[in-house]
């Protein structure tokens, strides 16, 4: 493992960002107003402590009271949940979810392989019976959670003459028939977590059933722990066998499954199911190109199915924006089932709109030219829905429109980012959990006209100082991009510049949150200005220029980051446009990689942080939805991959990687190690220890101490 020196200025700021989450540690999280409209739950740790305690907040007196605290012993979690929180990108301990009965009495509370049961208003806490459980899910009356043990799914009572019964709904599950559970492809690329969903009268379940024999095994071995065997891992590369799921309807008392009849050939993603009051359980599928997509329903007695209505696009078919939050979920139906709210791209940006239930069209609820980004609430007995929107595109505000249409009323829209929670069939209150423009955070009680009502307790460190961001559009295509200056700064003179890339699909880098700049900031305080930049292949604007990059995960990216890159150089003088680094994690190491390698007339220096190398060692759902399978495009894949260009390498790269990285494995950064040996170019390595999220905070701020320290010494940083 390489050891960098500190460059010798802001050299201990890391640490506090590592240890306190850069400031996130001690924010109300998982924020739920009960549906007595008078109290509201939410997780919520230390400031700097990942162990996380449930806590009930009353607005009458404005009480705060701690319903549940975790166990103080260390958690001990299963292959399986590490995997899962891997994919949910958890990186929280202690009390890591809760779930809330329809008539707000019951709260199911997760911490580690336990759950308990609190009964509200008194707050009596009972432990479930049993441990090894996994994947919870409350059903609507409170009464039974399905749960996960030993790969097949149990209903458990709660309450009642149920209290304490286990019953075994699935059968013949192993480390290769998985039941309720998330298949892979679904949990790390399409944002489904769930595997089990419950009938609204919480008699009936759907479940998945998940065969990975046919995908590819792979194992992991931890070198820190040369004893132990490898960690086996189905993985489903780009071009190889996926899972092959099918999905049934289960009473909750066990029995014959009945299996919906879906053809796997034709569509083999599930992406969301639902199964809402009024209406039948629907299903969203997608082709295994993603470039067709369907809305099914099914009738619980005898599985059949049957379409509501299909999308086509030649590139890819996005999922609906922020699907995957339970109760946020599209097709949304109308609580008498007259209809369904769906959304999708019918002209430059997505449109929710009114469908009848047969799935023909009614019309469009938000009009054209106001981007819909989520929904958040459906308030029939009023006639609208609140929807999340970015107007302005680097800010997302709350906005309430009529079901007939009409103009949108902001709720919640001051500068920054706004995310809505409200409770199950109450609209009067809601929750806005914000980062906003002028670097507050954290979470304001709202009624529904948008007043304030109450402040969230928080528990977070205060934030030092705000990051000095500027933000511009640039070039032709008048990119989005943000300048981090060092505090200090000063007029006239030439700093080295870093470019802080993702520069990849579904990642938007620029937005109106200065603490999403916490890193960027105690980078450039290091004597650097540090820029960012989206463009084509990134979200928030519109289809075409998402959809660019389909083919080739990198010409354009490169190009467009450059071409903003020198625009900016010319609006601010203090740039140094001869002293410019680059650096990014994921898809921004793989960008890092190719843009040192490919253009060394730009960059002096890189830091590629767990970079894809090979598309075709990544995973299908993701991978082929831009490049098709290696099978079919092989000329796509040698595009985009770095080992086409690595005997080019001009100019100093380090490379770090986790060697237990079970999302981008290390094989990527292996194969281009042995690339630049072979072709007798210089590189230098950072072996971590660890998977893709780096939850560890010293190993955290010692990753970005070592990039600090390199860009330095490459850059001539005085």
């Amino acid at each position: 493992m390489l050891a960098f020196a500190s460059p010798g200025r802001a050299s201990d700021c890391f640490e506090p960002l590592a240890h306190t989450r850069n400031y996130t540690l001690g924010l109300p999280a998982h924020v739920q107003p009960l549906p007595d409209g008078r109290s509201v739950l939410f997780l919520r740790s230390g400031p700097q402590d990942t162990r996380q305690h449930l806590y009930k907040y009353d607005l009458a007196g404005h009480a705060l009271h701690e319903l549940a605290a975790p166990d103080a012993a260390p958690e001990h979690l299963s292959v399986e949940e590490k995997a899962r929180r891997e994919r949910a990108r958890m990186t929280v301990s202690g009390i890591t979810d809760f779930a809330v009965s329809e008539d707000g009495g019951r709260v199911l509370v997760s911490e580690g392989d336990k759950l308990s049961s609190v009964s509200l208003p008194k707050g009596v806490v009972t432990p479930v019976a049993g441990s090894g459980w996994i994947a919870p899910r409350l059903s609507p009356d409170g009464q039974y959670v399905a749960v996960v043990r030993d790969h097949d799914l149990h209903v458990v009572g709660l309450a009642g003459a149920a209290a304490a019964a286990d019953v075994q709904v699935t059968h013949n599950g192993s480390e290769t028939l998985t039941h309720g559970l998330a298949e892979f492809a679904a949990a790390e690329e399409l944002d489904r977590a769930d595997g089990a969903w419950w009938s609204p009268d919480s008699r009936r379940l759907i479940v998945e059933e998940a065969d990975n024999s046919a995908v590819e095994r792979h194992f992991i071995a931890d070198p820190l722990h040369p004893s132990e065997p490898p960690v086996e891992f189905r993985y489903p590369r780009a071009g190889t066998a996926n899972a092959h799921t099918r999905f049934g309807l289960v009473d909750r008392a066990g029995g014959a499954i009945t299996w919906i009849a879906l053809d796997q050939a034709a569509w083999p993603y599930v992406a969301r199911v639902i199964w809402a009051k009024q209406a039948p359980p629907t299903l969203v599928v997608l082709n295994r190109a993603q470039t067709r997509e369907a809305v099914l329903a099914v009738d619980p007695a005898t599985g059949r199915t049957r379409p509501l209505l299909t999308e086509i696009d030649p590139a890819w078919v996005d999922l609906t924006p922020m699907e995957g939050v339970p109760g946020r979920d599209l097709p949304a139906w109308l609580p008498d089932g007259s209809g369904f709210l769906w959304a999708a791209q019918r002209g430059a940006q997505w449109q929710l709109e009114l469908r009848h239930a047969d799935g023909t069209l009614d019309h469009a609820v938000t009009p054209r030219g106001f981007p819909f980004l989520a929904l958040d609430d459906v308030d029939a007995s009023r006639g609208s829905v609140v929807v999340t929107s970015n107007p302005e595109r680097l800010s997302e505000g709350l906005y309430r429109v009529a079901l007939a249409g009409g103009a949108p009323v902001p709720v919640a829209n001051a500068p920054g980012l706004h995310h809505a929670s409200f409770s199950a069939g109450r609209h009067d209150l809601f929750a806005d959990s914000f980062s906003g423009a002028d670097g507050q955070a954290g979470t304001v009680l709202r009624r529904a006209d948008g007043e304030p009502v109450a402040t969230l307790p928080g528990a977070a460190a205060e934030l030092p100082r705000v990051p000095s961001v500027q933000y511009l559009r640039v070039g032709a295509r008048q990119l989005d991009a943000d300048i981090v200056r060092p505090f200090g700064f000063v007029p006239g003179r030439k700093y080295p510049v870093v470019l802080s890339a993702y520069a990849g699909p579904t990642v938007k880098m620029v937005q109106r949150a200065p603490r999403l700049n916490l890193e960027n900031q105690c980078l450039a305080d290091h004597g650097f200005i540090v820029v960012s930049l989206d463009g084509r292949g990134t979200p928030g604007r519109d289809g075409d220029f998402e959809h660019a990059t389909k083919g080739d995960l990198i010409d354009l990216p490169l190009r467009d980051q450059i071409s903003g890159l020198q625009a900016l150089g010319r609006r601010v003088k203090e740039m140094d446009m001869r002293r410019v680094g680059v650096e990014g994690w994921s898809f921004g190491g793989y960008f890092t990689a190719m843009a040192t390698i490919r253009r060394p007339d730009i960059f002096s220096a890189g830091v590629a942080g767990a970079p894809v190398v090979d598309f075709a060692d990544y995973d299908t759902a993701y991978t082929e939805r831009y490049l098709g399978t290696p099978q079919d495009d092989p000329a796509g894949y040698a595009e985009s991959n770095v080992l086409t260009y690595a005997s080019g390498l001009s100019r100093p790269l380090l490379v770090m990687h986790g060697l237990t990285d079970d999302n981008v494995y290390f094989e990527n950064t292996m194969k281009l190690t042995q690339a630049l040996v072979a072709a007798g170019r210089p590189y230098r390595l950072l072996l971590l220890p660890g998977t893709h999220l780096l939850p560890d905070p010293l190993l955290r701020a010692r990753v970005n101490e070592a990039r600090a320290a390199f860009l330095a010494e490459e850059l001539r940083v005085r």
